[in-house]
């Protein structure tokens, strides 16, 4: 079947909804989402989003702490004119019904009413937050504004499987020059039916792909989708090795993970060893609240020096009225598991969290192919550089977002091309499948053990070897079967693990959220640009 539209969106998370709220005063949208629309990291997102709301604060104070945080790779230009217009459209989210922590809850919804929490990396108070679910408040109104907008169609429970270009049309009168995209083709994981979306212009919005790790932070549905379909379609990347991770995610014995803000830390909570001995002094002069970089790199230090598997987050020096209050979705959670964090500490271990790298875009959301916008984790703006500033990305999607749509590209008038229907290949052959789905598990484990928080050179060409037999393996089942979500994901994670790892052996320094331990110092000589692949 054939859907036609004026805008796709692929994605559901800020980003993605955003731009179709905004692009929907334009013309017709899909927004096409992998599971339901709360499925996102967005939903996910604890802390909040960093803007300039407090007088005492300032645009040159919040561009200097993003600079720093990740590692001086940051584009100035790009860092100044995100940050810059925060304050507005914190200001929209407001007006589009997002309800955040205020200071008087009798006072208007005016900026200057919200209470404001700090982060590790920042300077001043300026993360504002709905309570300690900051994203899920966010979608809350993002999806609500969305349902009744009737301009703009929503399907869920359905996968991008390849955008579609050059890649795919019969070019029945000729080359067309250059990489443009005419939409997606997309699959219905319920009836296995592929569709053609065609759209004028398509906007990437599908997150981050921290899947590719073991241990992390993010729902099931981040396994690098659109990163991997803009590589595919000819599409650079940017800065793939930077992959953050989060220095403080709930550690249990069978593995189970969930985020622990750093709004936590920001309100007085402190990192301990085993033995109740606090440490991050003697790592950074900021302490608990030193970027999540040198934190996490911190505790991966002291665990490995002690052959332990996590250490103490203490929040029981904080007001336990306080502790509930702002943060409640944590408290339920550590009693599901019989802890209560007013009385005693949290168990905690880094998990992989966010990609600081991604689709090459501007801060309109313009990528290197025609017609194709990037926003959120997806993209790679230069807002991050080596690490990402907490709390920046829901500012970065939002701003982003809102720019694409507005953009003057979008009432571009598009001639389609001939696109073809998806080509069937058959059945899906689940015996042959059985054998090789267990890649998805082994990419994870591949990645978590030779290119997680310190890395070699040695362990990371170990790991390009087999990922690259592993991805083989995968493509070929992809290339000769009908096709299937566990399929494109599987493909997708191998080729997002591959560009990480490609991109660290590039970089023979150690700089954010790259540390080589054969090489720990930084090299602003040699390393001072983008890594490009």
């Amino acid at each position: 079947m054939t859907y036609e539209y004026d805008y796709l969106v692929l994605g559901s998370g800020i980003a993605g909804l955003i731009f179709a709220l905004q692009a929907s005063k334009k013309g017709r949208v899909a927004i096409v989402s992998k599971k339901g629309l709360f499925d996102c990291n967005t939903d996910y997102a604890q802390g909040g989003i960093a803007a300039v709301l407090d007088a005492a604060d300032s645009f040159a104070e919040h561009i200097e702490d993003t600079f720093s945080a990740g590692a001086e790779l940051g584009k100035k230009q790009v860092i100044s004119q995100i940050i810059e217009q925060g304050p507005k459209l914190i200001q929209y989210l407001i007006d589009l019904g997002t309800d955040f922590t205020r200071i008087d809850d009798a006072y208007d919804r005016r900026l200057e009413n919200l209470s404001l929490t700090m982060e590790g990396g920042h300077t001043h108070r300026r993360v504002a937050y709905a309570a300690d679910s900051t994203g899920h408040q966010i979608m809350q109104a993002l999806i609500s504004q969305c349902r009744k907008n009737a301009a703009i169609d929503i399907f869920e429970n359905r996968i991008a499987i390849d955008l579609i270009t050059q890649h795919h049309v019969t070019n029945d009168d000729g080359f067309i020059p250059g990489i443009s995209c005419w939409g997606a083709y997309v699959l219905d994981s319920a009836s296995n039916q592929v569709d053609i979306f065609k759209a004028r212009k398509t906007m990437l919005a599908t997150g981050g792909a921290a899947q590719i790790f073991s241990h992390n932070t993010n729902p099931d549905v981040a396994t690098g989708d659109g990163m991997a379909m803009a590589r595919l379609a000819g599409g650079r990347l940017a800065n793939m090795e930077f992959v953050q991770f989060h220095p403080t995610a709930f550690w249990s014995p069978e593995g189970e993970t969930f985020l622990i803000t750093e709004a936590l830390r920001g309100e007085g909570a402190i990192l301990k060893l085993s033995d109740g001995s606090p440490f991050m002094e003697q790592y950074h002069p900021k302490g608990n609240l030193a970027p999540r970089d040198i934190v996490s790199r911190a505790i991966d230090n002291e665990l490995k020096s002690r052959g332990e598997k996590f250490c103490w987050l203490d929040a029981t020096a904080i007001p336990k009225e306080k502790l509930l209050k702002h943060f409640p979705y944590i408290d339920s959670r550590l009693r599901e598991r019989g802890i209560d964090f007013s009385r005693e500490p949290i168990p905690v271990a880094p998990a992989a969290h966010y990609f600081c790298g991604g689709v090459i875009s501007t801060i309109e959301g313009v990528t290197d192919i025609r017609n194709l916008f990037a926003a959120g984790e997806v993209a790679c703006t230069g807002l991050h550089g080596a690490n990402r500033l907490a709390s920046n990305s829901l500012l970065e999607a939002l701003v982003v977002a809102y720019n694409a749509a507005n953009h003057p590209s979008m009432d571009d008038d598009v001639q389609f091309p001939n696109i073809p229907s998806w080509r069937l290949m058959g059945d899906f052959n689940a015996n042959e499948w059985v054998i090789i789905s267990h890649n998805r598990e082994i990419i994870g484990t591949i990645m978590q053990g030779y290119v997680g928080i310190r890395r070699s050179r040695r362990l990371l060409k170990y790991a390009l070897s087999r990922l690259e037999n592993i991805y083989n393996e995968i493509n070929n089942f992809y290339q000769h079967n009908a096709v299937r979500r566990e399929v494109v994901e599987t493909r997708n994670m191998a080729v997002i693990a591959i560009a990480v790892i490609r991109s660290a052996l590039s970089r023979k320094e150690s700089r954010g959220a790259h540390y080589l331990i054969d090489q720990p110092q930084r090299d602003d000589r040699h390393y001072m640009h983008d890594t490009i692949i």
